[in-house]
């Protein structure tokens, strides 16, 4: 199955390849898929099975990345020991991230516990903007499972996680088209930390986690920076720092333009660039898309992710759902 938005609510589509018959669960406009699109679905998956896996078979990705899992433990304050079969373990700020099957763990030096109760806290503070957006969005914000204090005095916040669901960063260098969807669904993600008041002030690779199959962007890192818009900073990733407008750097402010800012650093590293300004030599990349990049951000997130959707349509055209059955209604062409 692959996953598409309903250009009439930004629900999830589920696309049955079969069929070709997708449905909105939340308007219930039904739509056929080009197979422009699905092929564009199916190219992705079977890119990420091979670098997984080196094996297209999209059952056996799982097993295969599995392969090289290793065994960690921590150390309860009470003496109990926490097993963990990490099959991806880094640095992200000042935590260390150990990415297991079912979930992702987090652990804060004694000196940054402060930080590990941020993340629980910010995380409890996103707002939805009716009950079918978040039966549609939680999915892709932090759930915590557990957390405790380590016999070394630092701290551990563990989350869900799907187990399809892998470090962003894995992905390494993407076509144009592949990045496009990232910004999307993180474009998607912005207009729902700014419609909660929140700043992430942590929006970069590192941070994110993707789910192939279904093209989904997962938020689950950088939360320990969060803030709310217009209030104090507590501290900001290296990467959001080259982003945030000086103004708001010294005057220690949460702003949503750092979010958005950060969006296209993070679409930038995606395309093989180190900075934004590198996407200027992308001669390949389609106009629009390179000056999407390169300028700055809108003066909202909502106004943002409109302004991403004109992008998209000027650089590869509207893409064209028809609904079924076919009337005057609106057709995307």
């Amino acid at each position: 199955m692959a996953l598409l938005k309903c250009k009439m609510c930004g629900g999830t589509l589920t696309i049955d390849k079969d069929s070709s018959l997708a449905v909105c669960p939340y308007c219930g406009t039904k739509s056929t898929v080009y197979d422009q699109d699905r092929k564009l679905f199916e190219q992705f998956q079977t890119m990420f099975a091979a670098l997984l896996n080196k094996d297209a078979d999209a059952g056996k990705t799982e097993e295969g990345f599995w392969v090289e899992a290793t065994d960690e433990e921590l150390v309860r304050e009470d003496g109990e020991i926490i097993a963990i079969r990490c099959l991806w373990r880094m640095k992200a700020d000042f935590c260390t991230v150990y990415v297991a099957k079912k979930n992702v763990i987090y652990t804060f030096d004694k000196q940054y516990e402060a930080y590990a109760d941020r993340y629980i806290k910010m995380v409890s503070e996103v707002k939805y903007p009716n009950r079918e957006m978040e039966q549609e969005l939680k999915n892709y914000i932090p759930q915590v499972v557990t957390h405790c204090r380590l016999e070394d005095g630092g701290r551990m916040v563990a989350i869900e996680k799907k187990p399809g669901v892998y470090p962003l960063r894995l992905l390494g260098i993407l076509l144009d088209r592949h990045a496009a969807w990232v910004i999307s669904r993180l474009e998607n993600l912005c207009c729902l930390l700014s419609y909660s008041g929140i700043v992430l002030n942590g929006l970069t690779l590192d941070n994110l986690f993707v789910e192939p199959a279904t093209h989904q962007i997962y938020l689950y890192g950088g939360w320990w920076f969060a803030g709310y818009q217009n209030g104090t900073m507590s501290g900001i990733s290296a990467d959001a720092r080259k982003c945030i407008y000086r103004k708001y750097l010294e005057s220690k402010r949460c702003h949503f333009s750092t979010d958005l800012e950060s969006l296209r650093l993070a679409a930038a590293k995606l395309l093989g660039c180190e900075t934004r300004e590198a996407v200027e030599g992308l001669l390949t990349l389609p106009e629009p898309f390179r000056e999407f990049l390169l300028e700055p951000a809108a003066g909202s997130a909502g106004s943002d992710f409109a302004e991403w959707d004109r992008v998209l349509e000027a650089s590869y055209g509207e893409r064209k759902f028809i609904p079924l059955p076919v009337t005057d209604e609106e057709i995307y062409s």
